[in-house]
């Protein structure tokens, strides 16, 4: 008795890209853990001096951002403000995201202030689009990253200063508010 051939290369055919998949390694991991690495490391000199105009390019962009919106809710323009939803979501999903991912700005004296601005920020517009749940991974996120450091100044709400802890509580009432 002979065999059909035909279901066995079926099966083989249909799993064989899984386990080429399994067996090899990624020749880009090793440079993805040199990347991941280098962003941990805490930058000085010009590299300093750059991120620090990244991180005021984004606080900039992220107050035009504010303006706009409540710009376009005072006017109570739906449609623009959907549209502008969407685009804020996708800016602080590839912008804002790698620019505040290193957590060595949290507490490096040159940039700590405004990589804690920026946080407050991004917390504000979520809280504007009315995304609860990313609000308080934000307030969770400043919490864990700036503990100890309640009484370091920040620019929250736009346009005033106050303490860290004080801010935070503003943030956790505005969540709601939105």
């Amino acid at each position: 008795m002979q065999r059909n051939p035909f279901p066995i290369l079926l099966v083989l055919l249909l799993v064989a890209p899984f386990l080429g998949c399994a067996a090899g390694t990624d020749p880009d991991l090793g440079e993805l853990t040199d990347r991941a690495v280098a962003e941990e490391t805490p930058l000085g000199g010009e590299a300093l001096a750059r991120r620090r105009m990244d991180l005021d390019r984004a606080w900039r962009d992220l107050l035009h951002f504010e303006e706009t919106m409540e710009s376009l809710v005072d006017r109570k323009d739906s449609r623009s403000v959907a549209l502008l939803d969407a685009f804020l979501d996708q800016y602080m999903g590839t912008h804002l995201a790698g620019l505040l991912r290193p957590k060595w700005q949290s507490s490096h004296p040159e940039v700590m202030a405004l990589d804690a601005n920026l946080r407050f920020m991004q917390a504000e517009l979520l809280s504007q689009m009315r995304y609860t749940r990313r609000v308080q991974d934000s307030i969770d996120d400043i919490e864990a990253r700036f503990t100890g450091r309640e009484s370091m100044l920040v620019e929250y709400p736009v346009g005033e200063q106050r303490p860290l802890g004080e801010a935070l509580e503003l943030l956790r009432d505005r969540k709601w508010d939105s």
